[in-house]
């Protein structure tokens, strides 16, 4: 975990504000576990917390590592099928259109990566 740490933090620092927001607005989801979907979110950057780590011990700092959080896009989909229900929260409403935010655009991110790495792209893009 704390190689993986490394790695983030020797990134240019336009990707190191944006792991450490990503992980944050994801994390914030533990102030609404009151919600199904504040613990469904939850779970997901567990998730993701548990894979990141272990992808990079085994293959390295590689485009492989967003397959980690592909998982996001059938959440996203679940969650828009539940806005109805989340708007009657409004505070809650917000933080889910933050997490469609950031989680939208690392689930694009991430999926370009993955085929990449698929496709050839296997060095590692951090050393």
């Amino acid at each position: 975990m704390f190689k993986l740490i490394k790695s983030i933090n020797k990134m240019p620092l336009f990707w190191v504000i944006w792991v450490w927001s990503l992980f944050s607005v994801n994390m914030a989801s533990i102030f609404f576990l009151d919600h199904l979907a504040g613990k469904v979110i939850l779970v997901g950057i567990m998730i993701a917390g548990t894979l990141m780590p272990y992808l990079h011990f085994k293959f390295g700092y590689v485009r492989l590592l967003g397959i980690a959080h592909l998982h996001w896009i059938p959440m996203l989909i679940w969650l828009y099928t539940r806005l109805d229900q989340i708007k009657m929260d409004e505070n809650f409403y917000r933080y889910i259109l933050v997490v469609f935010f950031f989680n939208g655009i690392s689930a694009i991110i991430d999926a370009i990566d993955v085929i990449r790495y698929f496709r050839g792209e296997k060095n590692p893009t951090i050393q």
